[in-house]
């Protein structure tokens, strides 16, 4: 459900949309070596990138829909939600996808959002799940399970 901006204690830093999320992340990997590309399959991840001889597949959300209008965002329970289907969405394309893969959730870095997903950390991790944090500046940051760290490094992903 959307709530206004006004009635969260805390109001978010900054808004996203998943469009805008797609859009920061698939300029980011890039731009970082990556060739990555908008996938058109419904239902499934948002972007599937290749670098040497790794595919990502990153599954976007954001913190408002695109219809919504202006000082409207996700309450905590819609941010739990995107955060399951994100979950969800990366476990079935685990069971297809080619290999080596990376499996990315990008979201915007929100405190609220971030906080959502620390919940879920130690259960992402052993799913080989990267989190990738979009800021509006154009910055990301991640979050990586420790047994990926050496690969995260070698791909450019790590923490900077």
């Amino acid at each position: 459900m959307p709530i206004s901006l006004e009635r969260l204690k805390v109001p978010d830093e900054f808004i996203l949309t998943q469009e805008e999320i797609i859009e920061e992340a698939l300029q980011f990997l890039n731009q970082n070596g990556w060739t990555a590309h908008v996938e058109s399959t419904v239902g499934g991840h948002d972007i599937q990138a290749e670098k040497m001889e790794w595919t990502a597949y990153v599954k976007c959300k954001g913190s408002r829909g695109k219809r919504q209008q202006e000082g409207m965002v996700y309450d905590n329970t819609q941010l739990r939600s995107n955060a399951a289907d994100q979950v969800e969405k990366l476990m079935r394309i685990q069971e297809e996808a080619e290999t080596p893969s990376l499996f990315v959730m990008a979201n915007p870095g929100l405190e609220r959002m971030k906080w959502t997903v620390s919940k879920l950390s130690g259960g992402l991790d052993k799913l080989d799940i990267i989190r990738m944090w979009i800021y509006p500046d154009g910055v990301v940051k991640w979050d990586v399970p420790a047994h990926l760290l050496h690969v995260a490094k070698s791909l450019e992903i790590e923490k900077k």
